[in-house]
């Protein structure tokens, strides 16, 4: 199986493809968030095949793959002022061990304003692993990650409409609203 369907999700999806090799692809968007509180979020999205994936595999890649994302990252503002980078790890294996599988679905690391998901399909039983729930560090970004690594996983020709946080916007609103109190009560004085 090549990757021309993944390929083909993050054309759709905007991605500039920076690495196309029969069993890589990189891909980097950077796009705002007006639903996470005005957030920019820069994706760095690492897609690769590998035969026999490992926990050992999952590790290694990272180290490497977090170093390139941060060379990759084009972003003007510094990472945490309203940026953040999410590293997604899409890997597409005949076989995915137990312990590779887990790692797929835990919680990460929390990091500030930085995001690292690595995630698989193993093909010989058309199995995907990933992160399920919502952790509460991001949460606001969970959504939309999952939806990524799903289409990535198992593309479709469905449209690209991406979540909304809907948390994000009701905070969103509270801040505003709370801004322009704070500001009425400034000019009264």
């Amino acid at each position: 199986m090549s990757l021309d369907l993944q390929r083909s999700e993050l054309e759709r999806f905007q991605f500039q493809i920076v690495k196309d090799e029969p069993e890589t692809l990189i891909g980097l968007r950077q796009k705002w968030y007006p639903d996470c509180l005005l957030t920019k979020i820069t994706y760095v999205v690492f897609i690769r095949k590998v035969q026999h994936l490992s926990v050992d595999i999952i590790e290694a890649d990272r180290d490497q793959l977090q170093t390139d994302a941060k060379q990759l990252n084009p972003s003007l503002l510094p990472r945490g002022f309203q940026a953040g980078v999410a590293v997604i790890t899409i890997y597409i294996a005949d076989r995915v061990d137990f312990e590779a599988q887990s790692l797929c679905k835990q919680k990460p690391k929390i990091r500030f304003a930085w995001f690292y998901l690595p995630a698989a399909l193993e093909q010989s039983s058309s199995k995907t692993f990933s992160l399920k729930e919502t952790p509460l560090w991001g949460f606001l970004y969970y959504s939309k990650f999952r939806y990524l690594i799903r289409r990535l996983l198992q593309p479709t020709d469905a449209p690209v409409q991406e979540p909304k946080s809907v948390v994000g916007i009701v905070f969103g609103v509270v801040l505003v609203g709370y801004l322009i109190c704070f500001a009425i009560l400034i000019l009264a004085l």
